[in-house]
């Protein structure tokens, strides 16, 4: 059985986004898989990696880190599976939202939930993330928390050309879902998991989306423990 090392918060959250990415890659695929929490602290755990940074597989005799890398690796080992990316031209512009979505939407997204994601943290994490997440924000968390109203405007116009894109098609991918969906939902998945604050209104078009994804493989997702 394939082991996904992952970071784990209060009440068996698993509140990595890019182990989101993976997890629901996995169940595409039809594969099961064992998640084993680790404490983002805990560089030790994930040592034999090479680096130290979830998500984190061990497939057999395969070490694979990196949530982008642990796709192409599924995608590669399993190829009588369902398709992640539909084929070279697939992959290349998965790759290429891939990096939009960490360079445009996460950092949209973090100010908004990073004062929430820090009370659901495991305790032991709770110094370590603080002092993180501080640098990344470039502010303290009670002063994120305060200007989150702002911060939520900005999350909005990056969302906006998305709410169009679903006004057209079911998913990002075309008529079913693919790995890029995986990418766009674990944004979102972060969010429900970690912060009580619902983001988007029912009439969205992410809105239903989203609902959509949380369908998916036996609503595998809607079933973890939110905030």
């Amino acid at each position: 059985m394939i082991v996904l090392y992952e970071l784990g918060g209060k009440n068996e959250r698993r509140y990595s986004l890019f182990s989101w990415r993976t997890r629901m890659a996995l169940r595409h695929k039809g594969l099961e898989f064992e998640s084993m929490p680790v404490c983002m602290s805990d560089k030790a755990a994930i040592a034999f990696s090479g680096g130290k940074t979830v998500p984190v597989i061990k497939d057999g005799d395969a070490v694979v880190r990196d949530s982008w890398k642990i796709a192409e690796h599924l995608e590669s080992r399993y190829p009588d599976a369902p398709s992640l990316f539909g084929g070279q031209i697939g992959h290349g512009v998965t790759q290429a939202f891939n990096t939009w979505t960490d360079r445009v939407l996460v950092p949209a997204m973090l100010p908004v939930i990073v004062a929430d994601i820090h009370e659901r943290v495991d305790p032991r994490d709770d110094a370590y993330f603080r002092q993180m997440m501080e640098k990344i924000v470039r502010t303290t968390l009670e002063e994120a928390r305060a200007q989150r109203e702002a911060a939520l405007g900005r999350l909005g116009r990056a969302l906006e050309h998305l709410q169009a894109t679903f006004k057209r098609q079911a998913f990002m991918a075309g008529a079913a879902p693919a790995y890029a969906d995986y990418i766009l939902f674990s944004v979102f998945q972060w969010a429900r998991v970690m912060s009580p604050h619902e983001l988007l209104a029912p009439e969205d078009p992410l809105c239903q989306w989203r609902e959509r994804m949380l369908d998916l493989h036996g609503g595998f997702a809607r079933n973890m423990p939110t905030a």
